[in-house]
């Protein structure tokens, strides 16, 4: 794609995430205290949901299933984003979210109980604001329990608009939090390197050229490319000026909410900073177009 181009269809883009700031849950978007025996029942059960509250189109649905045997759209603390395939966009009728509770929990693959699936419907890269919003919610493990088990659509609404909830603290105290989080996940699950030496950090910028972003499938590359690395990895949004948090969590990547045209910084330190520094620089530059 010529670069006047790209950079047109990025400037569209933009456009359109910022319109996307807009949304607003309603509580007939809503589905408390639904069942499903398993991963692809409540595929049905999401795509069915989008399907009646007018977001998309019945050719939509195939591209959640289609979607799903690329990769997991399991993120964290029983929460999965089930959405279609950029193939499916002419399907969509409106960019919004459906959000489906199962109490009893869906096995969405080992040991990745799901209790809250949000179905999303966007255009291009609309879908990493929606995403973005869930953040808070997403990196505050009570929060989860506790929308997983409520019977009152409007606090599921109050935790994504970053209202305080009784005992689970204000939206403050979850933006601290979210910080505190990313450091102790790179302790708790082996996330820091291993050696007792220490070495320069290296830093590194990129430009992301995606046109939907650095969305889900690619986040979930680049951490499978770190894995074998012992690394630190730190990533911002430089763009807006962000603060560095946990590179190798999806969750954490997709809060950067990083759209086509902003630049992603990444800061690494460690045995193999250098090895995954070249790793990163290919992945980023050769196939992140691609995926």
């Amino acid at each position: 794609m010529p670069s006047c181009v790209s950079a047109i269809v990025c400037w569209l883009g933009r456009f359109s995430a910022v319109r996307s700031l807009m949304l607003k849950l309603e509580k007939t978007q809503i589905f408390l205290q639904q069942e499903a025996k398993n991963k692809h029942e409540a595929l049905q059960l999401a795509g069915s949901k989008m399907l009646e509250t007018g977001l998309v189109s019945a050719d939509y649905l195939p591209g959640i299933h289609a979607r799903e045997t690329l990769a997991s759209t399991f993120l964290d603390n029983g929460i999965a984003i089930p959405h279609g395939m950029p193939q499916s966009r002419h399907a969509i009728k409106k960019t919004g979210v459906v959000v489906i509770q199962f109490p009893e929990g869906v096995e969405w693959g080992v040991n990745q109980p799901v209790f809250l699936a949000f179905g999303v419907a966007a255009h291009c890269h609309e879908h990493l604001r929606i995403l973005g919003g869930l953040t808070r919610v997403l990196d505050d493990r009570l929060l989860c329990r506790y929308l997983a088990r409520t019977h009152e659509p409007e606090k599921i609404i109050d935790a994504l608009e970053g209202k305080p909830l009784p005992g689970l603290g204000s939206l403050s105290e979850w933006q601290k939090a979210y910080l505190n989080q990313s450091r102790r996940e790179t302790s708790e699950r082996g996330w820091v390197s291993r050696t007792c030496t220490r070495s320069r950090e290296l830093t590194r910028e990129y430009l992301i050229n995606n046109i939907n972003g650095l969305h889900a499938r690619c986040g979930s590359a680049m951490i499978a490319a770190l894995t074998h690395y012992d690394t630190r990895v730190y990533v911002r949004n430089v763009s807006k000026n962000g603060e560095y948090v946990n590179g190798r969590s999806l969750v954490k990547l997709l809060g950067l909410e990083l759209v086509c045209g902003e630049t992603l910084g990444i800061r690494l330190s460690g045995l193999h900073a250098h090895e995954a520094l070249k790793r990163l620089d290919q992945l980023i530059s050769e196939e992140f177009t691609l995926i």
